[in-house]
């Protein structure tokens, strides 16, 4: 995976440098941009590392405040809690706004906040002192539930050309597994990500004709 991701920077380095270069800010009102990655996350508290799919769909305001929509899915979980818990489910839905810092040209920082929703389960890993060394422990799940999340986050976008970008983004996730687990899971988790995302379309404003 992570060659992977090497090749396609390499790719758009490549075309980064070749890019007309501009004296004004490239992003303005009306952009939409998306994009989906792979996410690495680690549960800090916790001691557990996740991975999931994320996607996202923003719209520019102007050049300073865009509105941003994300979901994501967990598709893998490592580690247990110190109360052997494991998290099986991690999937998220959030909705904020972010700041961009205003600059000349394609690079565009920005903060973000965004509260939103999530579905987790957990499971807790049972020994059993019948079985043998080589047998694997029994688990006992905990239905799944619905808590709030908050998350806030650094990162870039990089425009280097017309209709395609690289970004990076890490961010922090709030939140607490509302379960009747005996030990609720932390939510409280780092997660970053990059990759290559797209300019769905562009709408310029109109220009005032002179009088």
């Amino acid at each position: 995976m992570t060659k992977k991701y090497l090749i396609i920077l390499l790719v758009c380095l490549s075309g980064v440098m070749i890019a007309q270069q501009e004296n004004t800010q490239f992003i303005h009102k009306h952009l939409v941009r998306a994009d989906a990655s792979i996410v690495a996350g680690f549960l800090f508290k916790e001691n557990i590392s996740n991975v999931h799919i994320n996607g996202n769909a923003e719209y520019y305001m102007d050049h300073k405040v865009s509105i941003r929509g994300s979901a994501s899915y967990m598709i893998g979980s490592d580690g247990l809690t110190a109360d052997s818990m494991g998290l099986k489910d991690f999937h998220s839905i959030l909705l904020g706004g972010a700041y961009h810092f205003t600059t000349k040209g394609y690079f565009d920082p920005y903060f973000i906040i965004q509260p939103g929703l999530s579905y987790t389960s957990s499971f807790k890993e049972l020994a059993d002192p019948t079985a043998s060394a080589s047998d694997s422990p029994k688990r006992k799940k905990y239905d799944g539930v619905v808590s709030p999340i908050a998350t806030a986050g650094l990162g870039f976008n990089f425009y280097f050309q017309r209709f395609a970008h690289l970004f990076f983004e890490t961010r922090y996730v709030y939140g607490r597994h509302l379960s009747e687990a005996p030990s609720p899971i932390s939510l409280q988790e780092m997660r970053v990500t990059f990759g290559l995302g797209f300019n769905l379309f562009i709408i310029k404003d109109k220009k005032k004709s002179s009088t």
